[in-house]
């Protein structure tokens, strides 16, 4: 956790988003008591689109939920539209180099991974919902989805996915 720590005091590279109350990633960690880093696969993955439609819920219902930053790898034309339909007026981050998922160790799809078969039935549950995948851009697809959450600029919790919709279970966490 401290090298994790160390590589986001160390970077320096600009933030691109939108929301943002800082685009230097250490300040926006230390810019709220508690706040979120929500990363998602792809927006065009069915598991980022249910994810994220559920989060929405789940602020909706309780207000007291931190901020969460959602980081994706698309453009933020792309994303605007995404969040639009998912999550209207969310705070994201366009990392289309990936800086941030190597970072945070975001881990890739395994396809020998055991838990895929988690992953194929949670998808067809998707399906029967109406979600679906899609290629919107030119984004990784075998990346994961991982979320961390910092309080007063410490991380004291996170959930790096092992399989595609493996969402961590927000119950547990309390806030």
């Amino acid at each position: 956790m401290n090298d994790l720590l160390s590589k986001i005091e160390n970077y320096s590279d600009p933030l691109i988003g939108v929301g943002l109350p800082s685009n230097n990633l250490k300040e926006l960690i230390h810019s709220e008591k508690m706040l979120i880093l929500h990363f998602l696969r792809h927006l065009g993955c069915m598991f980022c689109k249910h994810s994220v439609d559920e989060l929405y819920k789940l602020k909706q219902n309780y207000p007291q939920l931190p901020t969460i930053y959602f980081i994706h790898q698309s453009n933020l034309d792309v994303a605007e539209k995404f969040f639009a339909e998912h999550f209207p007026g969310a705070r994201h981050i366009s990392d289309t180099k990936l800086a941030l998922y190597k970072i945070f160790q975001i881990k890739r799809v395994d396809y020998f991974n055991p838990s895929n078969f988690l992953m194929l039935l949670k998808g067809i549950r998707l399906l029967l919902n109406k979600y679906k995948n899609q290629i919107i851009d030119n984004s990784d697809i075998t990346l994961l989805s991982g979320t961390f959450l910092f309080y007063e600029g410490k991380l004291v919790w996170q959930h790096r996915a092992s399989y595609a919709g493996d969402d961590p279970n927000w119950n547990k966490i309390k806030f």
